[in-house]
């Protein structure tokens, strides 16, 4: 039966659920995007359809399922080299923003890939997605976007 298995990239990353239990492990995505060439992107595979995912907390055997509308921000690292971009697409403006999502507060850059007229971090916002993608240097957070209680973009002075 593996033979119908998909074959997946297997990434580490630290999980934090709105409850507040922090988990350190690895998710499995697709290896070959559906949509594009390449692996599929985290923000991908965080905002498709299905409600759970496999998680494999660390120093355990077996995967656990868990809840994505429990999950407040699931973060991951990206692996440096060739490709370190994780295939992103990073089409439109960046912008500078601080995330306020439950007791957590994060900062990065929003790259907002909107056509010309939708290209402020409003529209970015009110997307369909789930999930929110925060870049943080080689970090990337996937913030649940219905536990966002305010998004402030900060100015370079």
């Amino acid at each position: 039966m593996s033979e119908l298995s998909v074959p997946t990239v297997v990434l580490p990353v630290e999980v934090e659920c709105a409850d507040g239990r922090v988990f350190q492990g690895r998710v499995f995505m697709p290896a070959a995007s559906p949509v594009h060439d390449g692996p599929t992107r985290a923000e991908e595979w965080i905002n498709d359809a299905t409600q759970f995912f496999a998680f494999l907390p660390d120093g355990l055997d077996a995967p656990v399922l868990m809840n994505k509308r429990e999950v407040l921000v699931l973060s991951l690292s990206l692996p440096p080299g060739p490709g370190a971009d994780g295939g992103e697409a990073a089409e439109g403006p960046i912008h500078h923003v601080r995330v306020e999502a439950e007791k957590r507060t994060l900062v990065g850059d929003l790259a907002v890939d909107m056509p010309p007229t939708h290209q402020r971090v409003l529209d970015y916002l009110n997307r369909a997605e789930s999930f929110l993608l925060l870049r943080e240097g080689s970090v990337r957070h996937l913030i649940q976007k219905e536990r966002i209680t305010r998004v402030i973009e900060v100015h370079e002075e």
